[in-house]
């Protein structure tokens, strides 16, 4: 009975959320790369999470992943397919996975402030949707960031091993003063 006498506040909320979601895509291409720094507590594996298998045993990630859709977002970064594997490109990867997780945390968050508005049965409506929606996308970010990351590890091994000395060009972690006037020239 109270949705069906609130149909107009679920779509304003809906509105509401597609803006927010577009707002999200324009900012989070200006927020400092640093932000989605891989090394952050927020964005570290879990001891639980046992290096992103946790996702494929529990949830058979690996066999579903692939058919969601993706966004390529204003950082023109395609996710879909690893396309190298520089430690460059790798690093920039694992900062996107970062973009992405902290955009769908974002995305559910901002439900929140409806509640001020939102009957609570509504509301509750409103949240599970905006979590079913995002959930599968934050958990394939924390499937990917680990398995990118050991990834990155093999190549700066192999570039060790061949004598060479791997300077991270991006802002992630504690990033080297040359490795940063670098990545400016660029």
């Amino acid at each position: 009975m109270l949705l069906q006498s609130n149909w107009h506040l679920f779509w304003f909320n809906v509105a509401l959320y597609t803006f927010l979601v577009a707002v999200r895509r324009f900012v989070d291409v200006v927020v400092p790369q640093r932000w989605f720094d891989p090394a952050r507590r927020w964005f570290r594996t879990r001891r639980w999470e046992h290096g992103g298998d946790f996702y494929r045993r529990a949830m058979a990630i690996d066999r579903w992943k692939d058919k969601l859709p993706t966004l390529e977002g204003r950082t023109h970064f395609d996710k879909k397919h690893l396309a190298g594997n520089q430690a460059e490109y790798l690093e920039q990867f694992i900062v996107e996975t970062c973009r992405s997780e902290s955009n769908h945390v974002r995305a559910i968050t901002s439900v929140v402030v409806m509640r001020l508005w939102t009957p609570l049965s509504l509301w509750l409506l409103c949240l599970a949707v905006a979590t079913v929606g995002n959930l599968p996308f934050i958990c394939i970010q924390r499937y990917n960031r680990p398995r990118l990351q050991r990834a990155l590890e093999r190549v700066e091994r192999r570039a060790l091993a061949n004598g060479q000395r791997y300077r991270p060009t991006r802002l992630i972690g504690e990033a080297c003063p040359d490795a940063l006037s670098a990545h400016a020239a660029h």
